[in-house]
């Protein structure tokens, strides 16, 4: 028999070989498949000294096997017949129907229908283009419902969700300690999360990604930044609409941030366009609270509503109340506090059912010399105050008349109360149905 003849039929048995043992264990559950030599270069056998009577086989490159669906090449192999294990060693590439693969080395455990592929790992799921990236993953061969892809210390997954308008693709970055994709359209994401899409970058302690549902559910100490927001709670739901974020749903502790605002309740919903957010609602159980550059704002809910990027009114719905802040350039650090309604000196205050504030851009409102002094443009300062139904207020700075430098007195009741602001400062105040007292300070040495 010819050196080719005799290769040809160790090969061949080889082949046959691994079939019978295939075929002769099924494992309960896994959808078992003979493994097949399609092409290698020279085999040296050698017996396994683990197993009494199984051999070792080494396969020279470069080497092709397949097993069922599945398609695998590497620089060389080794094939151990008591395990039925084989290892693809050096560039080595993978494919089936669902999923293509490179690496450095892979291992194929046919007693558990099983691959672990390690050293540069790069795994595309065909369906979709997702991909994970990093040192090792590992996944069952036969696509079974609920089959999970699993990539460990510290990969890197790429999920393109969705199409925008335009029919290209967005893309999200998820870097974790442990990322999974689940079936055909699930993810998840566990250890110290970092997600980035585009302008948007989010972190979290674990993640679950549903490209059917179009969202991404963030657990545990979630945060979600964008262009010029912050929203944080102790879980997080994005919501996508043809690739694009589109709503931000925070549970529990809810807070959202930005340079010129600060929200907290217990739900916080937000609605973006563009990656900026349009319009935010704070409610669910408790108050909900609002801090602007000028004012506390609470209520049983609120609405933020935006404009290009700044605050253009908020509502507060539900025992409102506005406070005004003696200092309007920072928002106070810490927890809202709910604002006090009394009648101290230097109080200022509106109260209903309802209470709305309007806004306008400082770089408007303010003088040039204002502007020219450090206020920042594109922020906003209130307009306009407007209380409904039991409505109240106390404010001791409006000008109206005033015969002194120092603040007058007013406490109105009504139906309805309005103050109107010029350049951040209270100018007039009106009500209808309304009753109250006005007290002005007199000059130094009137009446006494």
């Amino acid at each position: 028999m010819s050196r080719l003849s005799r290769l040809l039929w160790c090969t061949t048995s080889f082949s046959l070989a691994l079939g019978m043992i295939a075929s002769a264990a099924p494992a309960q559950g896994v959808s078992r498949c003979p493994l097949n030599i399609r092409r290698a270069g020279q085999r040296v056998e050698r017996p396994d000294s683990a197993a009494e009577g199984a051999i070792i086989a080494f396969l020279g490159g470069p080497v092709t096997v397949t097993c069922g669906d599945a398609v695998m090449t590497g620089d060389s192999a080794e094939w151990r017949q008591a395990t039925e294990q084989a290892l693809m060693i050096g560039n080595v590439r993978y494919r089936d129907t669902t999923r293509t693969l490179n690496s450095e080395r892979l291992t194929f455990r046919g007693a558990r229908d099983e691959i672990v592929a390690v050293d540069d790992v790069r795994l595309v799921r065909i369906s979709t283009g997702a991909t994970l990236e990093g040192p090792r993953v590992t996944f069952t061969r036969t696509p079974i419902a609920g089959a999970r892809t699993v990539a460990t210390e510290r990969p890197r997954m790429t999920l393109p969700s969705g199409r925008d308008a335009s029919g290209a693709g967005q893309i999200t970055i998820v870097d974790a300690d442990v990322t999974e994709f689940i079936g055909e359209s699930e993810a998840s994401a566990t250890g110290s999360i970092v997600m980035v899409r585009g302008d948007v970058r989010a972190t979290a302690e674990r993640a679950r990604f549903s490209e059917t549902a179009a969202r991404a559910v963030l657990y545990e100490d979630a945060v979600i930044t964008g262009e010029g927001f912050d929203l944080a709670g102790d879980s997080i739901v994005a919501g996508f609409e043809l690739g694009e974020l589109k709503t931000i749903h925070a549970f529990e502790r809810a807070v959202a941030s930005g340079s010129r605002f600060e929200l907290q309740a217990n739900e916080i919903r937000a609605r973006l366009a563009g990656d900026q957010i349009d319009v935010i609602w704070a409610f669910g159980e408790g108050r909900s609270l609002a801090g602007s550059t000028q004012f506390t704002l609470a209520g049983d809910s609120i609405e933020f509503v935006f404009l290009e990027g700044r605050a253009d009114s908020v509502a507060a719905v539900g025992t409102a109340a506005a406070e005004q802040r003696a200092d309007s350039t920072t928002i106070s650090e810490g927890e809202l506090v709910e604002p006090e309604l009394g009648i101290s000196p230097g109080a200022s205050w509106i109260a209903g059912d309802t209470v709305r504030a309007w806004f306008e851009p400082d770089d408007q409102s303010l003088p040039e010399a204002a502007r020219e002094a450090g206020s920042e443009p594109g922020s906003a300062r209130v307009r306009r105050l407007r209380a409904v139904g039991n409505a109240r207020s106390f404010y001791a700075a409006v000008r109206d008349s005033a015969r002194s430098l120092d603040p007058s007195r007013n406490y109105l009741l009504g139906s309805q109360i309005e103050i109107n602001f010029e350049a951040g400062e209270p100018s007039t105040l009106s009500g209808i149905d309304a009753i109250g007292v006005f007290l002005e300070p007199a000059k130094e040495g009137e009446g006494g």
